[in-house]
């Protein structure tokens, strides 16, 4: 794998989309559908441990809106997979994408070294290829012990300068920790990266030379520097990858100051809502930072959070004033990084765009299998009169619901960005009025199970992920 710059509740308030339907009955809307609040109260109050509570009530029924909206475009015809809905749904691996072609651009033009410059570096010696056989004597040892291995160490070296013992059979009895190959090899160091004994051994040598024994807190050493021709390979490959390390942190570092990157005061609290309220976050136009040519909202953070692990939006809430700042500049960074990388001419090839496409491909035709509408059955169902499509997506849809609810199928949700997308695109809402209605008619469901409501807000487990 190639390297590359790495990333890193409001009660009942209604949350609409652009229908503005308001009423007890029905919790949510997509386009023509409806889910009424007794069906939602169904779900909630029969599915396995959900917690009765307005968060995972508004999960499941965004859950009820992602697959309703996704399957009723499938069902008239869309594929979901033209150019549009394609850079919409892979946003977070297009933007990787990205910035590894812009790493690869600013490694190829400033970090990479020719042939000259790598002999260069080896002579210098800044930099050292160092290896090592190693009779290692632990802190607390006998004398007579640590005596006995220094004899072991003058012997072996005796016998390595007579040319009694070859270096590789010297280096197969090293008891060093994880050296880089069968010669005992540390790799590439920089002063200050040993103990001070190794170190001064290390830098006294020339190429092609060995040092006598060493002794440190490790135990006795004997160490050499071979000569350029055995190791080019291993040592470019080392030099490479460091100076490409130290270039990456010169440059991330040095974005903030290069775009103006400027976090406002106090956005801790709006920071530390969106992990419980990822769906409202989504549509927040607040503005928690700005750099050069820009401003950073709460809608931009839900969306690279949404890109991230989910323990990372679970931590929100708990996270300081300090990690808050630290989490906020980093993204802002990346939204600077992107931009830098499009300013620089970085494009995307069409063979990646291929990939992208066909894996979504195969994402949408899981979630649609999960759903009861594998992709082999799609055309005959297209063919069914409209409202015979409308009855099919409305069952099958509900069952796939209660599947998951019962802990029977696996939840597998609509790909996030595409979600957005789709929703952006239709007519939908969670209604706050269904909702409150719905809890209250699950948590008399669940009583007449005769189960104890005092139960029912326990936090685990965790509220369905409606990203």
């Amino acid at each position: 794998m190639r390297r590359g710059f790495g990333w890193v509740a409001a009660g009942l308030l209604a949350l609409s989309g652009c229908g503005d339907r308001p009423g007890m009955d029905i919790a949510a809307r997509a386009g023509d559908y409806e889910l009424s609040a007794d069906r939602l109260a169904e779900l909630l109050a029969t599915g396995k441990g959900l917690p009765l509570e307005i968060e995972v009530a508004e999960g499941v029924a965004a859950l009820w809106a992602d697959y309703t909206i996704f399957a009723d475009r499938l069902l008239a015809g869309d594929s979901l997979t033209d150019s549009g809905y394609v850079t919409a749904a892979m946003w977070a691996e297009i933007q990787q994408e990205l910035a590894d072609r812009y790493h690869q651009k600013l490694v190829a033009e400033q970090v990479s070294l020719d042939s000259a410059g790598v002999d260069s570096v080896y002579t210098a010696g800044e930099l050292r290829w160092i290896r090592q056989v190693l009779f290692a004597v632990g802190p607390n040892v006998e004398p007579g012990v640590r005596e006995a291995r220094r004899r072991e160490a003058g012997d072996t070296y005796e016998r390595l300068t007579s040319g009694a013992l070859t270096w590789r059979a010297a280096a197969a009895k090293s008891e060093a920790a994880n050296p880089r190959d069968s010669l005992g090899s540390l790799g590439l160091i920089a002063r200050g990266e040993t103990i001070p004994p190794f170190e001064n051994a290390a830098w006294a040598l020339a190429p092609d030379s060995m040092s006598g024994v060493i002794e440190s807190s490790e135990g006795f050493h004997i160490l050499s520097r071979p000569p350029l021709a055995e190791v080019r390979s291993a040592f470019t490959d080392e030099l490479q990858l460091r100076r490409e390390l130290d270039f990456d942190d010169a440059f991330l570092a040095g974005l903030p100051e290069r775009w103006n990157i400027e976090v406002r005061r106090g956005v801790g609290p709006a920071v530390r809502e969106i992990g419980s309220d990822a769906l409202r976050a989504k549509r927040s136009g607040k503005v928690l930072g700005s750099f050069r040519g820009g401003r950073f909202r709460v809608s931009d953070l839900a969306r690279w959070l949404q890109a991230m692990p989910l323990q990372v939006r679970q931590q929100l809430s708990t996270a300081s004033d300090s990690q808050v700042v630290m989490l906020v500049t980093s993204l802002m960074r990346n939204e600077a990084l992107i931009r830098e990388a499009r300013e620089a001419g970085v494009t995307l090839t069409p063979e990646f765009h291929e990939e992208m496409t066909d894996q979504l491909r195969r994402q949408l035709a899981l979630v649609s299998a999960l759903v009861g509408l594998p992709f082999d059955t799609l055309q005959a169902l297209r063919s069914l009169p409209p409202e015979a499509r409308r009855d099919t997506v409305t069952v099958r849809v509900f069952a796939y619901l209660d599947a998951v609810a019962q802990n029977n199928k696996r939840l597998q949700a609509v790909p996030p960005f595409l979600a957005d997308t789709l929703r952006a695109e239709t007519d939908w809402a969670i209604e706050a009025a269904g909702i409150e209605r719905a809890l209250i008619r699950a948590r008399e469901i669940r009583l007449s199970m005769n189960e104890d409501p005092a139960t029912q807000a326990a936090p685990t487990p965790a509220a369905p992920d409606a990203r």
